[in-house]
């Protein structure tokens, strides 16, 4: 039943995604066990912690890789007449399996748990390294392929030392035995996370200088003008928020020798920002990957004037079209059929169009109202504005009475029946987490809830839609249309993003400055998001 996602480009997004984070994370806990743990002394607990976190990654990351290369080959195989003998030489079946097999050696290596196994993950690493990077853009070019290449695993590299690590460093403080073992590991770890983001950075701008072509065609129509251009710069906003969050991070490890043990504690909660936002950035990258090199796509590119043309501000539509100037509505086994085959479905028309930005417009509306009512809610003598999440309560009822005109109230589809639909089933799937969201923070605004797990429901389910978001694909059979559905949607990824982790912040860092900014930023980036829905246009 994997037709019902819908979306064989979201899948392979999805599966990207996972490959490359869990790579990061093996290679992060290889480096951290050998340039951190092991020469600051740490005890047996954090040992044992880094073998085992690195064979869990490895075993995983060999079994997404697998999962990977079985789905590239059905989908291959399912749309085209080759068989399997066929597509068993294809580098990504070698690289996947290669790399499949060496993450499968190191979880054996790190049964031993011995010195001398330790070393022996150096080349095993290596060989992961390799097999990921040869399924990348970079070997595939005829031009630059070798220096393409060296940027690519500096890069992946870079990002494996600095957020691959990080969520060792974080268990390894809580195993530490006593402050000085935690000191020692911080201090070992600073210029491990240093060198990381620096060699992350210059393989970053080698590839983003060649992919982007900007020498070549002499304008940077290839940054603003294509999907590829997009995610690039959604990673260097990523980037940029968490080398902030580094930063501070690094000038508290500068401090750590005479600074008091709670120092740790803010160390602990802005590193799980970090992973959460280094992470997020992997899924970009991972849309990357899916999206051709904008030195690719000399045409179809998006203009400045076009796309001032669709994004400067307009009164926004609040009223819908007459349902009965809608399309007529495609029987749901032909829907179904088109959905299963991956077939491209009629397009909107004027009326179709025009009842989409209807919806995103009130979905804007309601995020900015609880926006502001968030905001408002931090006055002494607004206490009554706490209630404010139960504004998305409306939005969820709004989604599913009003999201999809063909299906039930509205339409003719019927409810249950109208869930095979991937587009509807998903919809009415967002509709249930933003309710589910709605209940526990409310509760949680106004003292109902007191469980601390209840209170994470808001920032996880922030960070979550926004990384879904950012790695959704609109395909519409047109390059220029699908750039600026993403341009569209983007902007909300990252403020979800935002939103959520500096919720996170706030809650895991009460009475301190840095919770107080936190509340503040949470709020702006939903009166932001309303802003943008607001705005949004199809035509």
């Amino acid at each position: 039943m994997i037709w019902l996602l819908g979306d064989f480009d979201f899948l392979s997004v999805v599966l990207r995604a996972l490959t490359l984070g869990l790579e990061l994370l093996t290679l992060g806990a290889i480096a951290y066990l050998l340039i951190v743990a092991m020469p600051a002394r740490a005890g047996e607990s954090v040992i044992n912690g880094c073998w085992r976190g690195i064979r869990w990654s490895a075993a995983i990351f060999a079994i997404v890789e697998l999962c990977y290369v079985a789905v590239d080959s059905a989908l291959l195989m399912g749309s085209s007449s080759l068989g399997f003998g066929d597509v068993v030489g294809a580098r990504y079946f070698v690289s996947g399996m290669g790399a499949a097999i060496a993450a499968t050696a190191i979880v054996l290596c790190a049964r031993d748990r011995k010195r001398r196994s330790a070393y022996a993950l150096i080349p095993l690493a290596v060989l992961v390294l390799l097999a990921v990077v040869s399924t990348s853009h970079s070997v595939s070019r005829m031009d630059h392929r070798f220096a393409l290449i060296a940027l690519t695993a500096a890069h992946q590299l870079g990002a494996a030392l600095w957020i691959g690590s990080m969520p060792f460093l974080l268990i390894s403080l809580r195993r530490a035995e006593d402050p000085d073992e935690a000191k020692r590991l911080l201090r070992r770890f600073s210029p491990l996370a240093l060198a990381g983001a620096g060699t992350l950075l210059l393989g970053g701008l080698g590839m983003g200088w060649l992919y982007l072509g900007i020498s070549a065609d002499r304008s940077l129509s290839s940054v603003y003008g294509t999907a590829y251009g997009v995610m690039l710069i959604s990673k260097v906003y990523l980037f940029a928020v968490v080398m902030a969050m580094g930063a501070g991070n690094f000038f508290l490890v500068r401090r750590i020798d005479t600074a008091p043990v709670s120092l740790l504690t803010r160390l602990r909660r802005f590193g799980e920002a970090e992973i959460g936002l280094g992470f997020m950035a992997v899924l970009a990258a991972a849309s990357m990957t899916s999206q051709p090199p904008a030195i690719d796509l000399p045409t179809g590119r998006a203009t400045l004037a076009e796309i001032v043309d669709r994004f400067h501000p307009v009164v926004p539509s609040m009223t819908s079209p007459v349902f009965a100037a809608l399309a007529p509505t495609t029987p749901l086994d032909v829907l179904v059929e088109q959905t299963k085959f991956n077939l491209p479905g009629a397009l909107l028309d004027a009326n179709g169009r025009a009842w989409s930005e209807y919806n995103h417009h009130w979905s804007g509306l309601i995020v900015l109202a609880a926006g502001i009512l968030a905001l408002l809610s931090r006055l002494p003598k607004a206490r009554w504005a706490r209630n404010w999440p139960l504004v998305f309560a409306g939005l969820a009822v709004f989604i599913v009475l009003r999201g999809d005109p063909e299906s039930w109230p509205l339409g003719t589809r019927p409810f249950w029946a109208s869930m095979v639909v991937p587009d509807i089933l998903q919809h009415r799937l967002y509709a249930l987490l933003i309710l589910a969201f709605a209940v526990f923070e409310w509760g949680n605004q106004t003292g109902r809830w007191h469980a601390r797990w209840a209170s994470m429901v808001f920032p996880l389910l922030c960070a979550a839609g926004g990384a879904l978001l950012l790695t959704h694909n609109h395909s519409v059979g047109n390059i220029k249309e699908e750039l600026l559905a993403e341009m569209s949607h983007t902007p909300i990824a990252l403020l979800g993003a935002t939103a959520g982790w500096s919720r996170w912040l706030e809650l895991r860092l009460p009475d301190q400055k840095e919770s107080r900014l936190a509340s503040y930023v949470w709020p702006i980036c939903l009166i932001l998001v309303g802003l943008v829905l607001l705005d949004y246009r199809e035509s």
